[in-house]
């Protein structure tokens, strides 16, 4: 049997794991998202949820995979007691984990374009019409869409291919600290910029006219999913990254610190992009936008403009494509594990797979714009994508894990989770006193805002803040 690689030092494990949680689930989406579900009001419901729900979360895949060894695609049937089928649990993770890619990397892909651009100088004096047209520009364009999306593939699938300590840990290393220097950069030049207060303003107050708005379990929902999406929980990323780890440590600390360091990002990012942007007028329901139109009129606006627009999308590029390269290693290992193949016949695999899977995502503004799924209900594939990500795959996941660890004989059971989860002789101890939070209180309360929270965007979308009547 081949053997399993290892992190060459806890700080690579953190790192990888930072990696993959860390990406544009927090610099593009949850601004986007925070300025459109009530700022601060929104900000609390992800940090409670991220604490809360998806650490816990976190933690179980960790001890999972260095319970069996394995990706996730193998480790529910060595793991689940004989004659039951919790390994469905490993379809689902196969599935989100595809679906995951299918929207992130065409997004990698523009980020890739715009830093050229910023290379090029290419939006340096543009007008605000001239940059919204130019981000038009990209995703209409449907053979340029796909170029970048599918160069960015290659890059992922290539550093996979060095392996996990030649490749992925160490090009995550060098990613995250170049990330971690723009960002606090970024930062210091918002908050002194003229008017950025207002930006702060909006990020420590919340808009409780969101909720009368969206609804209440509406806005739960999205901030579960983002809470989930933030951490790559529910669909098996950080399983595999359990697998990989030592066993001299135990894992409650590292979850931890996953989750901290994880939400400290998230704030930097807010603080980056919200004060900048009220400083110049700009609103915080910008959307999607806020990256791709407004932070280049923000840039150009800025004493040396041109060197803040490479850095900052040099920087944006780094902490995508590292989640990317974090993802395709779940995929890789999942695909090892499962037919027994070489790193390499796995990789070149995935590369055909991905190669199919990215065209609805890099055609979707496009050429197959017409064929927006679900009766135009989504603006297009990607946002579609999104969609069955986070408000769906993600907390089904995460809830039959959950149901998964809970109960001895009917599962792969607490004793066996904790056991796994404390094996090590330093780091924190998971209390055996949590079993019915974790076991029972948090299923429910998945399984409860799931139900509601698609009831109100699709059955009852006029709810009012409780979700029962306006």
């Amino acid at each position: 049997m081949r053997e399993r690689e290892r992190f060459s030092s806890r700080f690579g494990f953190i790192i990888v794991s930072i990696s993959c949680a860390i990406g544009l689930g927090n610099v593009w989406l949850m601004p986007y998202r925070a300025g459109m579900y009530g700022g601060a009001l929104y900000i609390l419901l992800v940090f409670a949820f991220l604490f809360a729900l998806s650490v816990p979360v976190l933690l179980i895949e960790y001890a999972i995979g260095r319970g069996s060894g394995l990706s996730a695609t193998r480790a529910f049937h060595k793991l689940e007691p004989k004659g039951t089928k919790w390994h469905f649990i490993g379809y689902i993770a196969v599935i989100g984990n595809y679906l995951l890619l299918m929207f992130f990397t065409v997004v990698c892909g523009i980020i890739l374009m715009y830093f050229w651009r910023a290379v090029t100088g290419e939006l340096i004096g543009a007008s605000p019409e001239e940059i919204g047209v130019a981000f038009g520009a990209v995703t209409s364009r449907a053979g340029l869409m796909y170029g970048l999306t599918f160069l960015v593939i290659l890059f992922c699938l290539g550093c996979c291919f060095a392996g996990l300590k030649q490749g992925v840990e160490r090009v995550s290393k060098y990613m995250m600290g170049t990330f971690f220097f723009v960002a606090i950069a970024l930062l210091i030049r918002a908050l002194t910029l003229p008017g950025a207060y207002e930006g702060v303003r909006f990020l420590l107050i919340p808009n409780l006219d969101a909720i009368q708005e969206h609804g209440v379990m509406r806005i739960l929902h999205l901030a579960m999913g983002q809470a989930l999406f933030s951490l790559s929980v529910g669909i098996g990323c950080m399983l595999i990254f359990g697998s990989y780890a030592s066993r001299a440590k135990r894992l409650s600390g590292e979850a931890l610190t996953v989750g901290v360091l994880d939400f400290t990002v998230i704030m930097l990012m807010l603080f980056v992009i919200f004060p900048a942007a009220f400083a110049f007028g700009i609103p915080a329901t910008a959307g999607e936008a806020l990256l791709f139109v407004t932070m280049p009129n923000v840039l150009n606006a800025m004493p040396g403009a041109y060197v803040w627009s490479v850095v900052f999308y040099a920087g944006l590029f780094f902490v995508a494509v590292s989640t990317a390269i974090a993802v395709m290693e779940c995929i890789v290992a999942m695909t090892m594990d499962k037919f027994g193949w070489t790193r390499k016949k796995a990789v070149l695999a995935n590369l055909v797979i991905m190669a199919i899977l990215i065209m609805p995502g890099a055609f979707g503004r496009n050429i197959w714009a017409p064929a927006t799924p679900i009766l135009g209900a989504f603006p297009h594939w990607g946002s579609f994508f999104t969609f069955l990500v986070m408000e769906n795959v993600l907390p089904l996941g995460s809830f039959f894990m959950l149901l998964f660890v809970r109960r001895n004989g009917s599962g792969w059971g607490w004793d066996n989770f904790l056991a796994n989860a404390n094996m090590g002789s330093t780091g924190w101890v998971f209390p055996s006193g949590m079993r019915i939070y974790v076991g029972y209180i948090l299923p429910t309360v998945i399984g409860f805002i799931f139900v509601w929270g698609h009831l109100q965007r699709w059955v009852f979308p006029q709810l009012g803040w409780f979700g029962f009547g306006g």
